[in-house]
């Protein structure tokens, strides 16, 4: 734990220190500018919607999703393991109890807010005490605690308010050069370089806050373990997803969780391709765990969490495991450990295959910079467009695609986001991947062992999804038949349509037809371009040629 407080306390570290350097750097450039001003609106409007949050977050919730808070005494008649919990880490810390609300909506999710300790607020829904047991309901709490007794509220209030002030000294050094002198060319080419760099920083500050936020999880995640042990929280974890994906979405339900987002327990987005995952394994933990060792070891999984408030599922268990190992409790159901000692997990295999396939995905990018390092920079369009044609066979693999299952499938760490793994379900789609909307072309498909997304793409582009949503994929709702396509996985496991057929007929899609239409008309128009360039740059030299013969003549 004093490792991950020493990692928040150099991310807001990092953070203060680029904004003293960037307003240092812009004061010495000019005095043109009143940077102090913008720098302080921005702090004081910061701190009132700090203070006041509580109370908009308080009427949202009651006006949209009836929330209700209920009293000690009735949180003590109802739920009693969670009471004593709550009173006995109040009565440590020395802060008063923080009040409890309850939402009425199926989908499990618990999240905090508020000011200090002093006034938080826990809100559980319905679903918590519906899909999680007693040990599983007082982890989440503990969770919840835990960010509670860290302050993240305002940790995290003070880490989004350095970053919005990069903004600000960006936004001041692109207007003050704007306006400046033109005699004083000097600085009003220091102050652009601030403003590039407070740019750049903003850019960086956005994901250090990402991973500050992604720390506090970790902390909250540890404290939860010091409370209860922390294969409780594990197999919640699970259960939450497995709820979020279970439940019937409703507008109020889709709100409630997209507004909760940063703030709950999990991420909602990565907890619905968990859910899938959860739905396949809740009766399995074995198959549950090696369903998550991309999570803990693909190093595609670093780079997909980049962009996430909360870790993956699989690092977080994993990171729950390391906790209850070190106080030799048991971790029977979720052991990451063992399932890659099952699977016999190669770690030099995963990072070969993972440069490999960056090397795929940046090989266009790298076309691009060659042409540019010749300086034919007409045709640095062509070179990338040649760079994604030359990947198209290798991240869309051709031949046959060999009958497979779901489970195994999920069970693959060596998938990527990138190369397509070919595959060939049986099975038939249960539903669309969206619910309720009727234009949606993506679907939920499930053959024998589990459920994984499908994702249809047109030829057409966005046009043909809408048509093949309204029109060609609700026949293939229900019936059985094959699915064949690429397997890729992401935030969560998906495939990458080639065709679903069904009692109903057949469904085909070409996802990379646009790619390598767009490439190849990017080539020629290149191409042209650049020859027809060339020729008029050639023409007038012709012409004084002709000329010259004439004349001599």
């Amino acid at each position: 734990m004093a490792r991950l407080f020493f990692a928040s306390l150099v991310t807001v570290g990092l953070l203060f220190s680029m904004v003293c350097g960037l307003i240092l750097a812009l004061l010495v450039l000019t005095d043109q500018v009143n940077l102090g001003f913008a720098i302080a609106i921005t702090i004081v409007l910061n701190a009132i919607i700090w203070l006041v949050s509580p109370w908009i977050s308080d009427l949202t919730l009651r006006w949209f999703n009836k929330l209700q808070f209920i009293d000690d005494a009735e949180v003590a008649s109802r739920y009693p393991h969670i009471h004593q919990l709550i009173h006995d880490v109040a009565a440590e810390y020395r802060f008063k109890a923080p009040r409890i609300g309850l939402i009425p909506d199926r989908n499990p999710t618990a999240f905090t807010y508020g000011i200090l300790r002093s006034n938080a607020r826990i809100v559980v829904t319905d679903g918590i005490f519906e899909f999680l047991n007693a040990d599983e309901q007082r982890a989440v709490v503990a969770h919840e605690l835990g960010h509670i007794v860290h302050r993240d509220f305002i940790v995290m209030t003070a880490a989004g308010t350095l970053v919005q002030i990069m903004y600000q000294i960006y936004a001041a050094a692109m207007r003050s050069g704007r306006q400046g002198s033109s005699g004083n060319s000097k600085n009003k080419g220091g102050q652009a370089l601030v403003g590039i760099g407070a740019l750049i920083a903003y850019y960086v500050g956005i994901y250090l806050l990402y991973y500050l936020s992604r720390t506090r999880e970790y902390l909250a995640d540890a404290f939860s373990a010091e409370r209860v042990e922390g294969r409780h929280l594990a197999s919640a974890l699970v259960k939450i997803a497995y709820g979020i994906v279970k439940a019937e979405d409703t507008d109020a339900t889709q709100s409630l969780l997209q507004s909760t987002r940063h703030m709950g327990v999990v991420d909602v987005k990565n907890a619905r391709y968990s859910g899938l995952e959860a739905e396949n394994d809740l009766d399995d933990p074995e198959r549950a765990s090696e369903a998550m060792l991309f999570d803990a070891h693909n190093p595609w999984a670093r780079l997909i969490e980049l962009n996430s408030t909360h870790p993956l599922t699989g690092l977080r268990i994993a990171h729950l495991g390391d906790i209850a190992r070190a106080k030799a409790q048991a971790f029977p159901d979720y052991d990451l450990k063992a399932a890659a000692q099952r699977v016999g997990l190669n770690k030099g295999a995963l990072w070969s295959r993972f440069w490999f396939e960056l090397a795929i995905l940046l090989f266009p990018l790298a076309l691009g910079i060659l042409a540019a390092a010749l300086q034919a920079w007409v045709l640095i369009p062509a070179a990338v467009a040649i760079g994604v044609l030359a990947t198209l066979r290798l991240r869309y693999p051709r031949g046959a695609s060999p009958a497979t299952t779901v489970a195994n499938l999920m069970t693959d760490p060596t998938v990527s986001p990138v190369v397509g793994r070919p595959a060939q379900l049986t099975g038939k789609a249960i539903g669309r991947a969206n619910p309720g909307f009727i234009a949606g072309e993506d679907v939920i498909y499930q053959d024998r062992t589990g459920l994984v997304t499908a994702d249809f793409r047109s030829m057409l582009g966005f046009i043909g999804n809408l048509f093949a949503g309204w029109k060609r994929v609700p026949k293939h709702i229900g019936q059985d038949g094959q699915l064949q396509g690429w397997f890729r996985r992401g935030m969560g496991g998906y495939v990458i349509m080639r065709e679903m057929s069904s009692t109903a007929g057949t469904l085909r899609a070409r996802p990379y037809f646009w790619q390598a239409f767009l490439s190849v008309a990017v080539i020629v128009a290149t191409l042209f371009f650049y020859f027809a360039s060339t020729q008029y740059t050639l023409d007038p030299e012709a012409l004084r040629i002709d000329r010259t013969f004439g004349e001599g003549r």
